[in-house]
């Protein structure tokens, strides 16, 4: 079996997201999803979380391509909060999107723990909308 994860906030769920997780199953047999917990966010990206960790894990959970879905606890570094889980579960395969800003030290961990690491275009057939642009129209609306 193929594994295959990915990591993320995922901190408002939007379509970008479901196309991504679409394209990481197709790589491989199982998914598995990680999402940053609320201390790695308010850590690095010094804010909450729009969304409770439980009501999170349920959303990413309830995706039929999602397969298992685990949290990022690790704030040792703000690149890998899901090394603990990646190094536990064995993943064949790092899926991240084209924009990832790094990728360089993406491929290097992957080296170390015998894992390929992939790169997804970020394609959807409609607007395409960042959670970052998703807080600012709730905040304005």
């Amino acid at each position: 079996m193929k594994k295959v994860f990915v990591s993320g906030c995922y901190d408002i769920l939007h379509a970008g997201h479901v196309e991504f997780f679409k394209q990481a199953k197709s790589l491989g047999d199982y998914l598995i999803v990680s999402f940053a917990s609320d201390a790695v966010l308010l850590k690095y990206k010094g804010r909450k979380s729009a969304l409770p960790e439980a009501h999170k894990k349920y959303l990413l959970e309830s995706l039929s391509m999602v397969d298992e879905v685990v949290m990022g606890n690790n704030l040792d570094d703000p690149i890998f909060d899901f090394k603990d889980e990646f190094i536990r579960l064995k993943p064949q395969i790092l899926a991240s999107t084209s924009d990832d800003k790094h990728s360089k030290e993406k491929i290097a961990f992957c080296k170390e723990h015998n894992a390929e690491y992939v790169q997804l275009p970020k394609t959807l057939g409609f607007e395409k909308i960042s959670t970052t642009e998703l807080r600012k129209r709730i905040i304005t609306n």
